[in-house]
């Protein structure tokens, strides 16, 4: 296929457009990635001030612009005469260069790394020179000084401050004066201490001591207690036992019939009723000086008489003059006993 002389023509015009804009973008490109100034942060600055030359190689690209110090830092900006291209990675050493102290940047650049921008700050390095030995050994001097002052003082001293062997010898004296007063308060307080030792030992034996008898009276005390309990408890068994065996008795006497019947009887209810009257009289009479009974008149009286007592019952001969009697008298007279008889029954049963 045969191209026309016009076709070509648009051909090549395009490929030199094409061109121009690869060759315009690529300057655009290039002039993005350089940088005009940087900014660089150091902790000791030295005498580098501005207008000191900023150096690639030994060859000055550029001068230091502005210092601002920032407190515990200070940051200067390098303006550059050609823009120049600052990757990560890039060196800045602050160094002294010249017999007198003058000082330069001397800028290391890193051909890898990342394109950094102008706006990034860099951390720079400080080299001592000449003139900072010279500080420093003025200020070891002044040290040296200071020490030797220190040293003469506590030597020799001075007007206002005692020599190192003064104020130990007053030291030591005052140390040695303390200890003889201390010798002689512990010599006068020596038998003040013992007599209260003794004191102390003397209370501790009659504490002791105290102790001991109050102990044994503890134990008396507690062995008497143990045996009146004892006692109280033999009693209450005894009461206890006396009391089932008066119950015993009451029961066995209202299951016999034979004492049934002596119950019911007349003569039996009336010798009941004259025990109860003595007991009475006894109780009235009870002596406080001992257990004694006396009459109104004062004469001692004895509480049964066992003379004509009949406990068991009436014999054959009373009962058969019981019957003559009960068949000759009125029957009016004959209730009496039947009433008394019927008073007494329900103290029987109870």
């Amino acid at each position: 296929m045969k191209i026309s002389n016009r076709a070509l023509g648009y051909i090549s015009m395009f490929a030199i457009i094409t061109l121009f804009a690869y060759i315009a973008y690529s300057m655009y490109t290039a002039q993005q990635s350089v940088s005009h100034v940087a900014i660089v942060d150091f902790d000791e600055l030295g005498s580098l001030q501005p207008e000191d030359p900023a150096v690639i190689r030994g060859f000055k690209v550029g001068t230091i612009g502005t210092v601002t110090w920032l407190g515990d830092r200070a940051r200067i900006t390098v303006k550059f005469d050609d823009p120049i291209i600052l990757r990560e990675g890039t060196e800045f050493n602050n160094v002294n260069f010249a017999l007198m102290g003058q000082r330069r940047l001397e800028i290391t650049p890193s051909k890898t790394g990342k394109i950094l921008p102008e706006d990034h700050v860099f951390t720079g390095h400080f080299e001592p020179g000449i003139a900072e030995a010279l500080r420093f050994i003025e200020n070891v001097n002044q040290q040296i000084i200071i020490i030797r002052d220190v040293i003469h003082v506590i030597t020799e001293g001075d007007s206002t401050h005692q020599s190192a062997p003064e104020a130990f010898e007053q030291t030591f004296s005052a140390i040695e004066a303390f200890l003889d007063s201390a010798d002689q308060e512990a010599a006068k307080m020596s038998p003040q201490i013992m007599q209260l030792f003794n004191q102390i030992n003397q209370t501790s034996q009659s504490i002791g001591e105290a102790t001991v008898k109050a102990d044994s009276a503890i134990r008396l005390a507690t062995s008497a207690v143990n045996e009146k309990l004892d006692g109280l408890q033999n009693t209450v068994k005894t009461i206890s036992e006396t009391a089932e065996k008066t119950n015993q008795a009451i029961t066995d006497i209202e299951n016999n019939t034979l004492s049934a019947e002596i119950l019911k009887t007349t003569q039996t209810v009336e010798k009941i009723n004259s025990i109860i009257d003595k007991f009475n009289k006894v109780i009235k009479a009870i002596n406080t000086k001992g257990i004694k009974v006396y009459d109104e008149n004062g004469n001692p009286v004895r509480l049964i008489k066992w003379k004509n007592m009949n406990i068991i019952g009436q014999t054959a001969r009373s009962k058969a003059k019981d019957r003559a009697d009960s068949a000759a008298a009125v029957p009016t007279k004959t209730e009496v006993p039947k009433t008394d008889t019927s008073a007494a029954t329900p103290k029987a049963k109870q």
